[in-house]
């Protein structure tokens, strides 16, 4: 049979050059791999699992008391001392006092927003609306803002003044 510029096993050149790159390729990504797992700079994917979920049930920071170090707060929150360090880099380990806070995450979550408080009050007798205003922190001119037909005057018990949109 006359040749046809293909190899034995019937794929053409170009294929092999593709097989031969991928190969390469394999073996360098294992190569770093390997080489990045001896430095100690790869991550166990078992020890991660365990420190995402025992972070989950930790507080973000841990108020130090008296007589603790480092070492005992780790034992307690089940965190290594290595982490504790990351978390606090600019907390020196053997200088911690009573009171202090060290976070327990990486990233503290944020604070929560404070609520708006109310929309509406209610007038009670004896208030006119800069009472309202001083009790509710609230402006006069907003509160005449979101109010356009109360009249202050002729405010009565039982009005209702909205304080916020």
């Amino acid at each position: 049979m006359p040749s046809s510029g293909h190899d034995p096993e019937g794929l053409p050149p170009s294929a092999w050059y593709l097989i031969a790159i991928g190969l390469l390729a394999s073996f360098i990504g294992v190569s770093l791999l390997a080489v990045s797992l001896l430095n100690g700079q790869g991550e166990d994917p078992a020890a991660a699992q365990v420190a995402k979920a025992g972070s989950a049930d930790l507080p973000p920071v841990w108020v130090v008391r008296a007589g603790q170090t480092y070492s005992s707060i780790a034992a307690k929150t089940g965190l290594t001392i290595e982490q504790l360090e990351t978390f606090n880099p600019n907390t020196n380990p053997s200088t911690i006092v009573p009171g202090q806070r060290v976070k327990l995450r990486m990233h503290l979550p944020k604070a929560k927003p404070e609520p708006p408080g109310p929309r509406l009050w209610t007038v009670r007798r004896g208030q006119s609306l800069g009472s309202i205003a001083a009790a509710t922190g609230r402006s006069m001119a907003s509160l005449r803002r979101l109010n356009p037909k109360v009249k202050a005057a002729e405010l009565q018990p039982g009005d209702r003044v909205r304080l916020r949109r």
